[in-house]
């Protein structure tokens, strides 16, 4: 006899549930690596910079631009794990007020608003990434590849707040 109805509806919401913590786990970890790698970085590069200015009266060619890029690198993979851990900021103070049960039927809404937000974030600083890139020469080569953090963190976030617009209906 096959399943009810029911029965494969609430198996599908399963397997969604499941699959949707593992890629929001899975990214997190990625964006974890970004972060601290960029941060490791980003102290190496100052390190030697002191180090290059202090002792040998020279800085690297391109450090401040780098290490300017760098603090994106860190800044921003770090508010998209504030999205995923939902330690983000919240600016609805409606969402805020409402008892815990609302606060979940809500939190689809509010989420899948926030995504359209960041999608559209997202479209114009890969847009505006992409001219940099076609304007730039084999000089800004590097300044454009690290400006890259812009568009990709801003896909991401529109990734996490789709993510946590189906998981905040799933209790924990």
């Amino acid at each position: 006899m096959p399943p009810s109805p029911a029965v494969v509806a609430e198996k599908t919401k399963a397997v969604l549930t499941r699959v949707c913590r593992r890629l929001e786990y899975s990214l997190t970890l990625v964006e974890l690596g970004i972060a601290m790698a960029a941060f490791v970085a980003m102290l190496a590069l100052s390190l030697a910079d002191i180090v290059g200015r202090n002792f040998f009266h020279a800085t690297l060619p391109g450090g401040d631009l780098v290490l300017r890029q760098l603090v994106m690198w860190v800044a921003l993979p770090g508010a998209v794990l504030a999205v995923a851990a939902q330690r983000h900021l919240h600016l609805d103070p409606a969402n805020l007020a409402m008892r815990p049960r609302w606060q979940r039927l809500a939190g689809t809404p509010f989420n899948l608003v926030s995504s359209g937000v960041c999608a559209l974030l997202a479209s114009a600083a890969w847009r505006f990434w992409y001219g940099e890139w076609q304007a730039g020469g084999e000089e800004a080569l590097l300044q454009t590849g690290l400006g890259m953090i812009l568009p990709l963190a801003f896909s991401l976030l529109t990734l996490h707040f789709i993510l946590r617009a189906v998981l905040v209906r799933v209790p924990e």
